[in-house]
Formats: C-alpha cells, sequence, structure tokens
C-alpha cells in the first residue's frame, strides 16, 4: 500500500518498445500501479528494440520510470541479431549485443544528438561513428572470487555484485582472453574461501600488463610462484597492490621486458593499472581528429593528459605543455619525453584541474588546448576557456552529457562547432567516447 510501491502480485504487462534509452533499455509506456495509484508510465525493459512487442514483469520504481525484466517477445523486430556472446544478459559488460550494427550506431550518434538538443545545439553536425571491431578491447578489469564451489573470473553482472564467470569474451583482444584462465587456476590457489581479488590485464606493445590487487601481500613463496606465472604466459609485466584505503603503493612481481606503449614514436612505461584508451582504432581516430585541428597551431597545451597519449604526437608540431592530476601518469609521460630528449619542447605539470584550471594570463598565447576530462567533464576549465582568447579548443569526452554541458559554455563565450565525431570504443555498451574541434 506504500506509494511509489510496486505489488508483489502485480501481473506482467503487454508493451511495445517505442525506443532504446540512453542505458541501452528499450522503453515503452504501459498503466502501471504503484501503490493504490496506477497511471501511465515510461516502463524500462532491458535486451529489446524498438517496435517489439514484450510481456514483461515489473520490477523497481526508477524516478524517472519503472524498470522491468523481460518474460517474452511477443513479436520480433527485423533488426534483432544473434548475440555473439554467450554470456549475454547475464555479464553486466555488454547491453547491445542483440541489435544489428546500421541501427546500434545510428542510436550512438541520435544519443550524442539528444545531448546537442538540450542545450539548444541541435544544428551541430554529428558524423557517422567510428566502430569498434569485435575483439579489439586492449584493458579490462576483471573480479575474482573464491567459492566453495571453484574460483570465478569475469565482470558483475547486470546491476548486481554477483561475478559472471567469463569463458570466452567477444570484445576483448586474444591475448587478454589467452591468460584469463591461468589467473583463475592462479588465484583459486591462493585466494582463501569468500576471498577476492581483483585483476588490471592491458596489451601494451611490448605484450600483456598485468597488476594483481590482493586482499594480504605475497610472500617469498608467492612471489617466486606469480614471477613463474608471468614467465609461462610470457607476460610483459607483472604488479601486485594491496586492496582498501591506504594500499596505494604498487610493486612488481616480475619485468621480464620493458612494458611500454609507443605515442607519436616515443615509448612511454605506464603505470601498472593505469588508464590507456580502450581500442587502438579509437585511439587512433581522437588523435587523428587532435592533430587535423593542431595543424598551424603554436603552442599547445593538453589537459587531462594522462600518460601522453595526444601530447606526444602534438609535440611534432609546437611546444606542448602537459597536465594532470594524476602523479604517476605524469611522473611516466616526465621520464618519457626526456628519455626521447624531447624534454625542452613538452613540459610537464601535476596539477588537479578540477580545483586550479588553466586560466586567465596562463591562457595568454596558447594556440590550442586539448582537453579530455573524466566522466564529470571539465566545467571549471570550459569557464576559463569562454573567457580566453585561445584560437582552437579540442574536446574529446566519454560522457556526452557533460560534453554538450561543456560545449554550451564553450559557444557562449564565442566558439564556434562545426562537427562531433561519436567513437564507439566500448563496443555493444551504452557508453560513447566523442572528439569535437571548436573555433573561435
Amino acid at each position: 500500500m506504500r506509494k511509489g510501491h510496486i505489488p508483489a502480485n502485480a501481473d506482467p504487462i503487454d508493451m511495445t518498445i517505442e525506443l532504446v534509452g540512453g542505458r541501452g533499455d528499450g522503453v515503452g509506456h504501459a498503466d502501471v500501479k504503484l501503490g493504490w495509484e496506477t497511471r501511465q508510465r515510461s516502463v524500462f525493459v532491458p535486451f529489446t528494440l524498438p517496435g517489439e512487442r514484450v510481456r514483461a514483469r515489473l520490477e523497481a520504481d526508477r524516478g524517472e520510470g519503472v524498470s522491468a525484466s523481460p518474460m517474452e517477445l511477443l513479436e520480433t523486430s527485423p533488426d534483432r541479431v544473434e548475440p555473439p556472446c554467450p554470456h549475454f544478459m547475464t555479464c553486466g559488460g555488454c547491453a547491445l549485443q542483440h541489435w544489428a550494427t546500421d541501427p546500434y550506431l545510428a542510436w550512438k550518434a541520435d544519443q550524442v544528438r539528444g545531448h546537442l538538443r538540450r542545450v539548444g545545439l541541435e544544428e551541430v553536425e554529428v558524423a557517422e561513428p567510428v566502430r569498434a571491431q569485435p575483439g579489439t578491447r586492449r584493458r579490462a578489469d576483471l573480479s575474482v572470487r573464491r567459492l566453495k564451489a571453484g574460483t570465478v573470473l569475469g565482470f558483475h553482472e547486470r546491476q548486481g555484485n554477483r561475478i559472471v564467470d567469463i569463458v570466452e569474451c567477444p570484445v576483448l583482444e586474444p591475448a587478454l582472453q589467452a591468460v584469463l584462465q591461468a589467473f583463475r587456476a592462479a588465484l583459486g590457489g591462493r585466494l582463501a574461501e569468500g576471498g577476492s581479488a581483483d585483476l588490471l590485464l592491458a596489451l601494451l606493445d611490448t605484450g600483456v600488463d598485468a597488476l594483481l590487487v590482493l586482499p594480504d601481500s605475497p610472500d617469498l613463496a608467492a612471489r617466486e610462484a606469480w614471477a613463474a606465472l608471468a614467465e609461462s604466459l610470457d607476460l610483459a609485466r607483472l604488479s601486485v597492490r594491496r586492496t582498501g584505503e591506504g594500499h596505494d603503493r604498487t610493486e612488481p612481481l616480475a619485468a621480464r621486458r620493458p612494458a611500454t606503449i609507443r605515442f607519436g614514436g616515443i615509448d612511454v612505461t605506464p603505470p601498472a593499472g593505469g588508464f590507456l584508451q580502450a581500442t587502438r582504432s579509437g585511439e587512433a581516430a581522437i588523435r587523428d581528429a587532435v592533430l587535423a585541428a593542431a595543424e598551424g597551431a603554436g603552442r599547445r597545451l593538453d589537459l587531462f593528459s594522462g600518460i601522453g597519449t595526444l601530447a606526444l604526437p602534438l609535440v611534432a608540431g609546437g611546444p606542448v605543455i602537459a597536465a594532470d592530476g594524476d602523479a604517476r601518469a605524469v611522473a611516466a609521460l616526465r621520464a618519457a619525453a626526456d628519455a626521447a630528449g624531447i624534454g625542452d619542447r613538452l613540459a610537464t605539470d601535476f596539477r588537479d584541474l578540477f580545483a586550479r584550471p588553466y586560466e586567465g594570463a596562463e591562457l595568454v598565447g596558447v594556440d590550442l588546448v586539448v582537453f579530455d576530462p573524466p566522466r564529470a567533464g571539465a566545467k571549471a576549465q570550459a569557464e576559463a576557456l569562454a573567457a580566453s582568447a585561445v584560437p582552437t579548443v579540442v574536446a574529446v569526452s566519454c560522457n556526452p552529457a557533460t560534453f554538450a554541458r561543456d560545449a554550451r559554455t564553450l559557444i557562449d563565450g564565442g566558439y564556434r562547432l562545426d562537427r562531433v565525431l561519436p567513437i564507439d570504443q566500448f563496443l555493444w555498451s551504452p557508453h560513447i567516447e566523442l572528439v569535437a574541434t571548436f573555433r573561435r
């Protein structure tokens, strides 16, 4: 009888899916009883497509609508395809494997248009997305837990804490997938029953880089065993870090060869577990767009620079200042620049850009600013740029909603935005990356 509560004995509902929402769920409308009130609500049904008729069981009030679980497809869309992964609908990593490629990519572009439209930028052109191919995801953060029945290693289930034991993943690079079984077996032999760990994998130019996040520091015997595993798997590097607050120190367990990745012809040794663009194709699309915008620019400023994915290619055309709030990433970039003999052309700045954006006199004489923030966007930095005279700004974003907010700020400050390029780095997920160039 509580207001907003879905009755436990509520009957299933039949409805037609009208569109796919921002989380990847199909969205329709139906008369829904919440407590003692019945009224029409939006209903979110995962794994459904526009035009499909579906029978669903109501689950929870999400505020903006009601979530439901699909029970039966009564009418199917011609755009429905067979998902390539046996874990689909259980694993929380992918939401849209059941959708044909063309409408799936069109939906991603439409999501960007929708966010732009909300801030009055409906005239901006949204290009056809750059699509990631299966088997090209080069980094993965996996969870591990030892259960009574055995050890599970994989990704968390959709909207839950249970770990889905991954046998195969059509998204991952084959080199990453090839080491999963060995790590599952090794961790199963070292974790106590009920114990948990994390495994962070990245495919660098010199091989697989693995970081174990364990509840306890390994003793000598365990370290020797992990080093032997690194040898048997031909890992480039294997590192360890303890879980919990205050345990942010990462230690090497095996460094069999330099763990490097190349940007702009310069090798960088990233910190273990550090950020990389998810795919080579996505990185290339972002880099090419940034370099095209930078043509002819003198002084260049790369904000949220990380380990130099964009700063190092940019330095070939002019001096660069690279700033980031991750001390380990800045140190890796500094070391790479010095080793390559370009330290006089690339300056680094360890700086919290949310608290201290570049502004005022710091932007005088700068010809190009590139910013690639986390999902929260770069609100303060966009406001500072809007008040500046910087001729060209390139925004790289993993969140179209915060990008649209920052784009509105820049345009209100006198910039022009002609085109946005979506980049589908996270295949079959609702996530969308993009790159856009602003000119004064």
